[in-house]
């Protein structure tokens, strides 16, 4: 009796076992099978295989990538700098006394009008114990009090302006450029301006003057812009935004600058051809509005990855996506 028992026990034990690898196997099998049909199917759109999102250990080096592309196309950069200035009279003088003592009389405000020889201002050079005649002050030219810099009972001397007068009809633009620019900008450069006070305009402008030296404490150089044509909506001591056009690149194979990735101050780009990524290491030139020129890399008509390419590694499969520049 107690041998039959047994002998049934060990019949259940066995039967279950066989259940429970029957159906590991059976489950290793749907598992293999999805994961094929997977991969087999692609990876339409750039998405990561089964197994987890890419830098997981899910992509692997077939996994096929969705990116645009733009060839490398031969173009003219036409690179600017951009500086601040403000706006003065072309002409524009400084009045000084013929002796020193106390500013006695001023007889101009900003913006008052004035004739060549009109007396400015009055200066005392009386000192204690002593009496001497007033001295007057006069415009050197006909035109308009641009700056006033005395005030009435200052102590002047013959090196201290106590004015300036201008002619505004005629103005000018004054910038200081940065030394690293200063070597960029010729006289008879193009220019353009934009004034706070005319929103959305751009006034024509050229480069009249450029500084033969730099300042030594400022480091910086003066240039001077001159209007192309005169506007009355423009006035002395307006600031301006300057954009003057430096000499043109003309027949440079450019890129957008979008393209180029740089890690370990090294620049690249990934090129395609027969639907697999190449890394190509570039040397880049200047860079204007989005483009940059490329020195050497790559030629015309190479196609660049221009979306996409932070995710791609050398030789990995790529898929164009429609609406890529080429």
């Amino acid at each position: 009796m107690q041998k039959r028992r047994f002998v049934t026990i060990a019949i259940v034990v066995v039967a279950a076992i066989v259940v429970s690898v029957c159906a590991i196997s059976a489950s290793q099998k749907s598992s293999a099978g999805a994961s094929g049909s997977s991969t087999a199917g692609g990876m339409s759109g750039g998405k990561a295989g089964a197994g987890g999102p890419p830098g997981f250990g899910g992509e692997t080096q077939s996994t096929v990538k969705a990116v645009r592309v733009k060839a490398a196309a031969t173009e003219t950069l036409r690179p600017y700098i951009d500086e601040g200035g403000d706006v003065e009279a072309l002409v524009n003088v400084s009045v000084y006394p013929d002796i020193g003592g106390k500013l006695a009389d001023l007889k101009v405000a900003l913006g008052d009008s004035v004739a060549k020889g009109e007396t400015i201002a009055s200066v005392d050079p009386s000192k204690p114990g002593s009496s001497y005649a007033i001295s007057a002050v006069p415009s050197p030219i006909t035109g308009t009090v641009t700056s006033v810099i005395a005030e009435r009972g200052e102590t002047v001397t013959t090196s201290s302006a106590i004015a300036k007068v201008g002619v505004i009809d005629e103005l000018k633009i004054v910038v200081n450029l940065p030394e690293r620019d200063s070597a960029k900008v010729a006289k008879g450069m193009s220019a353009e301006v934009s004034l706070a006070a005319l929103p959305g305009e751009k006034l024509k402008a050229t480069v009249s003057r450029v500084s033969p030296v730099l300042d030594s404490e400022s480091r910086t150089r003066e240039v001077t812009l001159e209007f192309l044509a005169k506007n009355d909506r423009v006035a002395a001591g307006m600031y301006a935004e300057s954009r003057i056009y430096i000499a043109p690149l003309v027949g440079r194979v450019v890129i957008p600058e979008a393209a180029v990735v740089t890690r370990d101050e090294e620049n690249y780009v990934f090129t395609t051809a027969d639907d697999v990524a190449k890394k190509t290491v570039v040397k880049l030139g200047t860079a204007v509005d989005g483009l940059v020129e490329v020195v050497s890399g790559l030629k015309a008509g190479d196609e660049v990855v221009v979306e996409g390419q932070d995710q791609l590694s050398d030789g990995k499969k790529v898929e164009i996506t429609t609406g890529s520049s080429k």
